[in-house]
């Protein structure tokens, strides 16, 4: 396995200072661009630093990636979180209601039929923001937490295992309901 950490130059750390990780990135790509000649016979891989970055990058991925280095199974706890329990509910109401709602409206075949469905669009569009919101609250709360956990996280990789299912969660959840609301806008 590749140890993206390395391959950036970065500490091997739950949280990471985005603008210099980028910083790091875009010097290397310059030195490992397949058109750059090379003068000293970099073994740096284009694709490997672009691989790198992009896993570094994202929370999620940084953490996994993390766990696995460090030889933990990150999906060891597939569990939800106890502090996203109420959240998943509300979550899977949302997307089954909005899911019924577009269907109903895809199903409409007139102007009048549709423009009678409006008002229950209107109010999942609101519901839609409202549930964005608190994800996106609580992503960078756990963002915070990688941040607090940096210095201690060898000593505690369950707690790095479990916010890395947070993180999972919340991605997961945040992108469907972005796709719903990409949905309700056309």
């Amino acid at each position: 396995m590749t140890d993206y950490f390395a391959v950036l130059q970065q500490p091997r750390k739950p949280w990471l200072d985005l603008e210099l990780l980028k910083q790091r990135y875009q010097a290397l790509t310059l030195t490992a661009h397949p058109d750059q000649k090379r003068t000293n016979q970099s073994s740096l891989d284009f694709t490997t630093v672009n691989e790198a970055y992009r896993c570094l990058k994202d929370p999620k991925l940084r953490l996994q990636h993390l766990l696995r280095l460090e030889g933990h199974d990150p999906n060891a706890s597939q569990s939800i979180p106890q502090e996203l329990l109420e959240l998943f509910s509300r979550v899977g109401s949302f997307l089954q209601a909005t899911d019924r709602l577009l269907e109903r409206l895809n199903g409409a075949q007139n102007a009048l039929a549709k423009s009678l469905i409006q008002s229950d669009i209107l109010t999942s569009r609101n519901e839609t923001e409202e549930i964005l919101g608190k994800l996106r609250r609580l992503y960078t709360e756990a963002e915070e937490e990688a941040r607090r956990l940096n210095d201690f996280w060898v000593s505690a990789p369950q707690a790095i295992g479990q916010l890395y299912g947070r993180f999972a969660y919340l991605t997961r959840w945040t992108e469907q309901v972005e796709e719903r609301q990409f949905q309700l806008s056309v």
